[in-house]
């Protein structure tokens, strides 16, 4: 939902404003942590894969789709969100 927002209202080009988005989900983690480490909920060794797979694929993905032209990564992102529609309703 942040995405339409920031290009629409904010006037960010689509890249800024996905950017944008994902530089939203850190403080939002950070603060997730927090209270599950005070309610003492936090089980770092289930959590250390996703981690680590996060960190990855995070790295990789700006990685490799850093040349990818907005219209392609959109096609993309829209494929993924029917095929998950699909599965879900499955």
């Amino acid at each position: 939902m942040l995405v339409p927002l920031l290009t629409r209202y904010c006037g960010l080009d689509q890249r800024r404003a996905f950017a944008t988005s994902v530089a939203v989900i850190l403080p939002l983690c950070l603060l997730s942590v927090a209270i599950y480490f005070m309610r003492g909920g936090l089980d770092l060794g289930a959590a250390w894969p996703y981690l680590v797979g996060g960190t990855v694929g995070g790295w990789l993905g700006g990685k490799l789709f850093k040349g990818v032209r907005a219209d392609w990564l959109r096609r993309g992102f829209g494929l993924l969100l029917v095929y998950s529609g699909v599965r879900y309703l499955l």
